[in-house]
């Protein structure tokens, strides 16, 4: 899709710029997150804000007036969404939370609206721990529950940690610093050539750029096992293309545990087959509801058959 801004907008983006020519790239950065903050207020405003910094989509959107990549800095403080974070402006995802005030924001209307007392959640692929921070605050607000996040990157999970801390949160996440497969093994874990190599949202086993760590890849099935887990409610996995790799690896989990949600990222075309295949096999349907480009799976209850089959093995 293309944006395009109307003269009010250019306008109001044009200032930041300005600015940041004449005065200084800081003054730029503080003008252009107050005018993002207000665009952000609806979802397609988020929107425009993620394709003003996305270099990738730089071209496909030559109407629009972009956020300079020399505003970035690597770490700056900043309150969003009621939460405080340190952020590297060098990442896509924390660069929209910081120019659009709230990134994914359907994800995070729909975890507000499906959170339950005592909720169990896997937020796997957790990145910096957006989704994870905000469900452990209203799963406090409810009066308790858990959130269980994995990721393998080291410099997320840190900044994830940190979050945590400093928002009193620490003792409803527990962190897991791996990601998730259908087997056991160490892996790379490569940059995307479009993107900085800091950028760790797009990072993957299976992009093409330098690899940035290895990291031990575990079956969910084996973790679960290990740690008693007797409680999942819902699941968020979103992992840059392995999406289908980890649910291979947790299908005694998710068929003993039966979540009532199961939201995963869908953004694919040529993965989509194969994700909802495996998720059938599962007994999840597809609710036909995508939230920022991640679509919600529910347990068809008559599956009864796959559950036996499945626990059998």
């Amino acid at each position: 899709m293309e944006y395009r801004d109307g003269a009010v907008r250019r306008a109001a983006w044009e200032i930041p710029r300005a600015v940041g020519r004449s005065i200084s790239v800081d003054a730029a950065r503080r003008l252009a997150r107050v005018v993002g903050s207000a665009e952000g207020l609806t979802e397609a405003g988020t929107k425009r804000v993620a394709h003003r910094i996305s270099p990738r989509l730089a071209d496909q959107n030559p109407r629009l007036v972009k956020i300079s990549p020399e505003w970035a800095t690597t770490d700056i403080a900043v309150r969003r969404q009621g939460l405080h974070w340190r952020l590297d402006l060098r990442d896509n995802l924390q660069a929209v939370l910081y120019y659009a005030g709230r990134y994914e924001p359907a994800v995070t209307r729909f975890l507000r609206a499906e959170l339950k007392p005592g909720d169990v959640v896997l937020d796997i692929g957790a990145n910096i721990g957006l989704h994870s921070l905000g469900a452990a605050r209203q799963l406090r607000e409810l009066g308790g529950g858990r959130v269980i996040a994995f990721e393998p990157a080291a410099d997320s999970l840190d900044k994830l940690r940190a979050a945590a801390e400093c928002n009193n949160l620490a003792d409803l996440i527990t962190l897991v610093p791996a990601a998730l497969g259908e087997r056991k093994h160490q892996a790379a874990l490569h940059a995307d050539t479009r993107y900085d190599p800091a950028d760790s949202g797009v990072r993957s086993l299976n992009a093409d750029g330098e690899v940035v760590q290895d990291v031990p890849v575990i079956r969910l099935d084996d973790w679960a096992r290990e740690q008693s887990l007797d409680r999942v409610d819902i699941v968020k996995l979103d992992v840059e293309g392995s999406e289908a790799a980890a649910l291979g690896g947790a299908t005694r989990t998710l068929v003993r545990l039966q979540p009532r949600a199961v939201l995963v990222e869908d953004k694919r075309p040529d993965l989509r087959r194969q994700l909802h295949a495996v998720l059938d096999e599962l007994g999840y349907r597809s609710t036909g509801v995508t939230f920022d480009h991640n679509t919600l799976f529910r347990p068809d209850r008559r599956e009864s058959e796959v559950t036996r089959r499945h626990s059998l093995r």
